[in-house]
């Protein structure tokens, strides 16, 4: 005879699965001997009366040895969403032990589990699991949707509700219009995105309306959605966890849940139980505790203009708001009350008492149903996929041309942020390889990924603005395809901008030389943020590195600075300082992380390096031009000063890009490229290439000297300098 049950729960806390089980606990306590298995360290303070609580290890013979022990002999397990658990529990139940499962989640969550999570062997847990249910002495489910779809493969299948925590005393009374929602900001199965932008068009037709989120908060995650979806910032609240939520349930005209899965969630009978209406999208089972124009509405998933048009209804209306809300509050009265699903518990336990275990026959599936669970099924297929997570925090543009064979490390990084909400644009620059061969290798179905092409190979600077103009996300992010990015780098960068309010954020970054050799490629002037006029000028003055790659910015300001996106040149070099000369000067903060989260491969056949004389005057003009552009950034007080530093860089830049190629070559190359281009070269460059061999002996000397700033009015000076002792006419070349 069945008279010691014990359930099974990881812990006893405000999770939903926790409650019900320490509201059955107590029911069931009254009838019989009842214990309830935590695992170790998870009781703390919690005391429940007529129930014994029991720190147990949850292997299969710390539960043994517990069941054994207090001769227990019906066990309720709750722990139903860890597949590793229930497959242990099945084993025991082959030993004899009697076991019912209880499933809070919806009939598709391992396909969710799977999308989400990317947990180990879930993604074939969602049909494999029924042959380890049919080994228990029963399952129990939640809803209706579920009975059906669990008793087309089982035969040990019962639908019982979870019962009401507790009665409440009032009904709402509340004095302004005012949402309540209650969830999770780090759970992105809450859809919160959802909901901020629901209530930002609800906004627009009821400009009183508010909003109150309560549950665990999360700053950085509520001023994203805050600048993806405007909404009036003192009509918006975030009170954190309460221990007077009924208080805010008396406040509140409707109730709203934007979640993409629910079993059967407890905060709506809560708010029924309080007499709100609540407004929540038409997932598999919500029709059991909302019906919908009575109690509620129920919207199609994703509709937010819908499920705004809804509780503008509600809000703008009290007296319809105070009728559906008191017509709820019936309905879960009647149909969730405690005593009612206790005796319903009680009627299984003396079944298995009788049989050894629930029996029904197996169900066929109407072919209504069937199709409702085929979308459903196709829906969480789609979330594997990542087709249908929330907008994207960040944006990657992964320019591609020619390096398709280390294309798939850097993709294979930013795959691995774990930082899950963004969007990676990688663009075909017209290469020559299979770049979508080599994408498709690397990242196979995953939807945050998309590839574009250009027809013709434009350039790496228009490669960027192609990638930018697909991209969704906040903030962009540019990653060279032979670079890669530490896991942490997304969420380190987005969470510096939102908490600092930086446009542009910098990481530090790790060079790394063809042989392997790591060096510090930039150093940490200071970290946090500062103005965006000192960023401009350490830009300028070169305390800042002009890579772009390293750097987040702001959506808001790439779209906020005219031109840079209408320039459509293929630059072969300086195309970073083009940009961030376009940039800096309209940033209004600029912030620092002083961490290496970025790592720059430098390769032998980088286009920086390399080339011959037509290569070399290639460099030079894009130099010329890349400066040009950059000195008209600058205005205001201070501009000449900038301007000039400009210019100074501009003479550096030059002086590199010819002593580099002066370098590669011997005295009679040199005489030869300047023959064959001799109408080409303008007169300083002819002079200063003309002494060939003497200065290729020079060359070290030169060299050393470029490191130095060299403005405009000292190179002839310079070069005379240079070539006082080399006897040799320049009229010879």
């Amino acid at each position: 005879m069945i008279e010691r049950i014990a359930f099974i729960i990881p812990n006893i806390g405000t999770g939903g699965a926790e409650r019900v089980v320490e509201t059955l606990a107590t029911a069931l306590s009254d009838d019989l001997e009842t214990h309830i298995f935590v695992e170790p360290g998870s009781i703390g303070r919690t005391y429940l009366a007529g129930v014994t609580l029991h720190e147990v290890p949850f292997t299969a013979q710390g539960l043994r040895d517990a069941i054994a022990r207090l001769q227990i002999d019906l066990v309720l397990d709750h722990f139903h969403w860890d597949k590793d658990h229930v497959c242990m529990m099945a084993g025991l139940a082959d030993e004899g032990v009697k076991i019912v499962l209880t499933e809070h989640n919806a009939f598709h969550y391992p396909l969710f589990q799977w999308s989400r999570d990317r947990k180990d062997g879930y993604q074939n847990w969602f049909t494999e699991r029924y042959k380890y249910y049919a080994r228990f002495a029963g399952v129990t489910v939640l809803t209706e949707n579920a009975r059906k779809a669990f008793g087309a493969h089982l035969s040990n299948v019962r639908k019982v509700a979870n019962p009401l925590p507790y009665r409440a005393r009032h009904q709402a009374s509340p004095k302004a219009p005012m949402v309540l929602n209650i969830s999770h900001f780090r759970k992105r199965a809450k859809r919160l995105d959802l909901l901020y932008a629901a209530m930002s068009q609800v906004q627009k037709q009821a400009a009183d309306a508010r909003l109150t989120i309560l549950g665990d908060y999360d700053w950085a995650q509520d001023h994203w959605l805050r600048q993806t979806y405007p909404l009036r910032e003192d009509y918006l609240t975030c009170p954190g966890r309460s221990q007077r939520v009924s208080d805010y349930y008396q406040k509140a005209t409707a109730f709203a849940l934007t979640s993409e899965i629910e079993g059967q969630p407890m905060v709506l009978l809560e708010a029924a139980m309080h007499g709100v209406p609540q407004v929540a999208f038409d997932l598999p089972g919500l029709s059991d505790q909302v019906i919908h124009g009575e109690t509620g509405f129920l919207l199609p998933f994703g509709d937010t203009e819908a499920f705004a048009a809804r509780l503008v209804q509600l809000l703008t209306n009290p007296l319809l708001a105070a009728k559906m809300g008191q017509a709820a509050r019936s309905y879960v009265d009647e149909t969730f009350a405690c005593d009612r699903i206790k005796h319903m518990w009680l009627d299984i336990i003396a079944e298995i008492d009788r049989k050894g275990r629930l029996t029904s026959a197996k169900r066929r599936v109407s072919r209504p149903f069937a199709q409702n669970q085929a979308d459903w099924t196709a829906h969480w297929q789609s979330a594997a996929t990542w087709n249908t997570c929330e907008p994207p925090k960040i944006s990657f543009v992964v320019p591609v041309y020619g390096t398709e064979e280390l294309l798939g490390r850097c993709l294979r990084s930013i795959q691995s942020q774990t930082l899950p909400e963004f969007d990676c644009v990688v663009v075909d620059d017209a290469s020559p390889g299979d770049v979508a061969a080599a994408f498709a290798a690397a990242v196979g179905q995953d939807g945050r990924f998309k590839l574009v092409r250009h027809d013709e190979n434009r350039g790496l600077y228009q490669a960027r603005t192609t990638g930018a103009q697909h991209a969704r996300g906040l903030y962009l992010a540019h990653i060279d395809s032979d670079d890669y990015i530490e896991a942490r780098f997304a969420e380190s960068m987005v969470t510096e901008a939102i908490t600092t309010g930086a446009e542009i954020v910098e990481c530090l970054a790790v060079e790394l030389h063809p042989d392997g050799r790591p060096i510090r490629f930039n150093t940490a002037m200071h970290a946090g943020p500062v103005d965006g006029d000192a960023a401009n000028r350490a830009f300028v003055n070169g305390s800042l590195r002009n890579v772009v790659w390293n750097k987040i910015y702001s959506q808001k300001l790439w779209d906020r600075v005219p031109d840079h996106t209408e320039i459509d040149i293929g630059l072969s070099v300086t195309e970073d300082l083009l940009r961030n000369s376009l940039l800096f000067p309209y940033c209004r903060r600029y912030s620092m992380i002083p961490d290496c989260l970025y790592f720059y491969c430098r390769r032998p056949t980088s286009v920086v390096k390399g080339g011959d004389l037509d290569r070399l005057l290639e460099k030079l003009r894009d130099v010329d031009f890349t400066y040009s552009i950059a000195t008209k950034t600058q205005d205001g007080p201070g501009a000449a000063g900038l301007v000039e530093r400009l210019d100074e860089r501009r003479a550096d830049d030059r002086h590199w890009y010819i002593s580099e190629y002066v370098a590669r070559q011997s005295p009679d190359t040199l005489r030869a490229e300047l023959r064959k281009a001799k109408n080409k070269v303008d007169p300083y460059f002819q002079d200063l290439l003309s002494i060939s061999g003497q200065f290729h002996s020079l060359k070290k000397e030169y060299q050393s000297r470029t490191e130095a700033w060299l403005r405009e009015k000292d190179r002839a000076e310079w070069l005379q300098a240079t070539i006082k002792n080399v006897k040799i006419s320049l009229k010879d070349v």
